[in-house]
């Protein structure tokens, strides 16, 4: 077939198709079609209508949000999928409890009610990504999150420590944090959403995904050699072991630092292989760098940079600091349980866990939780001195999670439904059980 014999082929974009319901009457004098005005976009604190016919468009003002902030275990998100999806083992066996499935109703109701979000974390992904059901797994969290997620765990430290090293620098130790959720968050959390999320799917090496799962074991296997050293110290009090966990973070930082730096020598000088892990500084070295650069910023002279460095991740107030004060009462707990007879160490997601408890929990308004860390919240002092502000809840207390949801949707306005009705349409916050009957492409 010659090229003027080939049969051409056309693709008709009608951007109409971006124009939805609810409708109104077109407020164009020269129009006033009925029930073509439709919404075009939502951005943030406003909107945007168009007719249909005659292309007229307006925006409208929308009312300040102040969204619940709720952070949801890789467990939730977990029983939440297989609940709905019919390619999970449990759906195909008949397994279904009737409680996730009243969660997610719930959840995906105040979401698009605008009342609530559940941003992602980086556990979501990595977790994700160790299961057989990536896919379905990363739909479920994109739903809830609406693209709103939290930066990583390390860089949430590292801004804890930069405005916690300014104030020790300045004077101000115990100056209290702003642990404000907007600073940790990626995209305006209080925006109206708009009504479709943009997805992509990235194909990860396997060798990545190996490797993160070898460092979760080492991980395990440490925590499980110093449980031993738990059990057997039996005459070490609460305090002594949180005093013991929560100076070791300087010490870790600092010993860490070093340690990369006479690796990156012994790559300079031939007597090391240089590998892909050696071409991105850790988490401890971007650190030291940071505090550097604060110290710098607040007049320190270069000569006495690491003095003060040194000095400051030595000092008690580290101790208060909000990720080390969590993450170290959490540790002291399970080895005051191990001391009073604990026989086995906590499972390999317990670090995990702790890792995102204590970096997470300040900023959010609740936390849906594993049980153990959920009862070890609940022990004094830990209680007594979680004073963020934050509702925990986990499978201990579930009906009181969906009491908690129920409650928001029965405290908001009338006003603030309309508002939803108005932009979305009356049935918007209908929940989409929906979710995987819809094939990726």
């Amino acid at each position: 077939m010659s090229d003027g014999e080939k049969k051409k082929e056309f693709f008709k974009f009608d951007p109409a198709v971006f124009i939805s319901p609810p409708y109104w009457k077109c407020p164009n004098p020269k129009c006033k079609a009925s029930d073509r005005f439709g919404v075009l976009w939502i951005s943030d604190h406003l909107y945007t209508r168009r007719c249909k016919k005659c292309w007229y468009t307006s925006r409208y003002n929308l009312p300040k949000l102040n969204k619940k902030v709720i952070y949801l275990d890789q467990f939730a998100i977990s029983n939440m999928m297989k609940v709905l999806n019919p390619g999970s083992k449990a759906y195909k066996k008949g397994k279904l409890d009737e409680y996730w499935i009243k969660l997610f109703e719930r959840l995906d109701s105040l979401c698009k009610l605008q009342l609530i979000v559940c941003p992602e974390s980086e556990s979501h992904g990595e977790e994700s990504l160790l299961s057989p059901y990536f896919r379905p797994l990363k739909r479920m969290y994109e739903l809830l999150s609406g693209g709103i997620s939290f930066y990583d765990y390390e860089t949430i430290k590292r801004f804890q420590i930069s405005e916690h090293a300014r104030n020790w620098i300045t004077g101000n130790p115990e100056k209290e944090l702003d642990l404000d959720v907007h600073s940790v968050a990626r995209r305006n959390i209080n925006a109206w959403q708009e009504r479709f999320t943009i997805s992509t799917n990235m194909e990860y090496p396997q060798d990545w995904i190996d490797e993160m799962r070898n460092m979760r074991k080492k991980k395990h296997e440490g925590l499980s050699r110093i449980f031993k050293q738990w059990q057997s110290d039996k005459d070490k009090s609460f305090e002594f072991w949180f005093d013991e966990e929560s100076t070791a973070f300087g010490r870790v930082t600092l010993q860490i630092y070093f340690s990369n730096l006479r690796k990156r020598e012994e790559i300079f000088t031939g007597k090391r292989e240089m590998t892909a892990n050696d071409l991105i500084p850790s988490s401890f070295v971007v650190l030291v760098h940071t505090l550097h650069k604060v110290f710098s910023n607040a007049g320190v002279q270069d000569a006495e940079i690491w003095q003060k460095t040194i000095e400051y991740l030595n000092s008690p107030y580290l101790k208060d600091m909000p990720f080390n004060k969590i993450s170290s009462m959490l540790y002291a707990a399970i080895a005051r349980k191990a001391a009073a007879g604990m026989k086995e160490p906590p499972d390999r997601g317990m670090a995990i866990d702790i890792d995102i408890i204590s970096t997470l929990l300040p900023y959010c308004d609740a936390m849906f939780i594993d049980k153990k860390c959920h009862s070890y919240l609940k022990e004094k002092p830990l209680s007594e001195a979680m004073n963020y502000g934050t509702q925990t809840f986990s499978l201990n207390n579930k009906e009181e999670f969906l009491e908690f949801l129920n409650e928001l949707e029965t405290k908001a306005s009338k006003e603030h439904i309309e508002k939803v009705k108005e932009v979305y349409g009356k049935d918007y916050g209908k929940p989409f059980k929906e979710l995987y009957s819809i094939k990726e492409k």
